[in-house]
């Protein structure tokens, strides 16, 4: 196991990173997307208007602990009770996705030669005319995959957009920027909880974002700066250790329930071997989640996180 060696030039360097602007200018480019998108689906598709979604930041962009293997990650939620029950029926999906996977196939040559030309763009949204929209059987998959199709129309050429069920991701150098990757989750809405659909068998996830929010705008109230800063350093150090993005109700969750004192100070390594030599004797199993107060072993929006944290803890090293 590669360690990785804590110095305070790296620390420093970590905690220093000023993003702002950069979080600022995406935010404003994927809210146009999502903007435009909608209002273009909305021509056909009677879920969907801009007066019933909402855009939602959803990992580090909550807090801008953004590091530079980050995903931008966003919740798309929509308030429609009909599209939540059928997401949840999900009724002939499997017949849906065969007339689809047919259609396709039996156009695969105007499809090629559209591939060919990189979407030209006066036929935006052309496949949806071949499908009739029935409202007691579209659901949350649906509209992934038609949002998939309005968006490509508002990017360039040369951007990418990956669907997985009810995720989009997004690629684009000459949209968004080098090495910036935006994740767009399609979830139910119901004006207080973002409700992302985990199957049939585990139903509706209740993630709560207001909660969230306060409880870490009340942290950095009283703590300061440091608490963004430690959280920049932590998020790399689990990246480094585990190749994957951490959890960020986990890590946040973690670092809220570290006493403010430890918080305090101008030397940032200081501050970070503190919390560290905390950590290291403090049982993870007492740390509420700070979005539903259950322990962040029990609460399913952290992920359990807790191998990737404790890989990245043993692998901690000073000089």
């Amino acid at each position: 196991m590669a360690k990785i060696e804590v110095s305070k030039e790296l620390i420093n360097n970590i905690a220093n990173q000023e993003n702002k602007k950069y979080i600022k200018q995406i935010n404003k480019i994927v809210n146009s997307l999502v903007a435009e998108s909608v209002a273009k689906l909305s021509e056909k598709i009677s879920y969907i208007s801009i007066k019933n979604v909402v855009l939602q930041p959803a990992n580090e962009l909550v807090t801008g602990a953004i590091i530079d293997n980050s995903l931008l990650v966003y919740f798309l939620g929509v308030n429609s009770p009909q599209l939540q029950l059928n997401t949840q029926q999900k009724t002939n999906v499997w017949k849906n996705f065969k007339e689809r996977l047919k259609w396709a196939w039996q156009n695969r040559k105007t499809i090629l030669k559209k591939r060919r030309r990189k979407r030209k763009k006066k036929k935006e949204l052309e496949r949806m005319e071949h499908f009739k929209f029935d409202p007691t059987k579209y659901n949350i998959y649906n509209l992934t995959e038609d949002m998939q199709y309005a968006m490509a129309n508002f990017l360039t050429e040369t951007s990418l957009i990956y669907l997985n069920n009810n995720k989009l991701e997004i690629i684009g150098k000459d949209d968004f920027g080098a090495n910036t990757k935006i994740v767009i989750y399609l979830v139910s809405y119901d004006n207080v909880n973002f409700k992302y659909f985990a199957g049939k068998k585990k139903g509706f996830i209740d993630i709560n974002f207001d909660k969230r929010i306060e409880v870490l705008q009340n942290k950095i109230n009283e703590v300061g700066e440091n608490f963004i800063k430690m959280l920049k350093i932590f998020n790399y150090l689990f990246y480094n250790a585990n190749s994957y993005g951490a959890n960020q109700i986990f890590m946040e969750s973690v670092l809220c329930s570290i006493p403010n004192e430890l918080y305090d100070g101008q030397d940032i390594y200081k501050v970070f071997m503190k919390i560290v030599n905390y950590i290291s004797i403090k049982s993870l199993k007492d740390v509420k989640s700070i979005t539903n107060d259950k322990s962040i072993f029990k609460d399913i929006t952290c992920q359990n996180n807790g191998i990737g944290f404790n890989k990245m803890m043993s692998t901690i090293i000073s000089k």
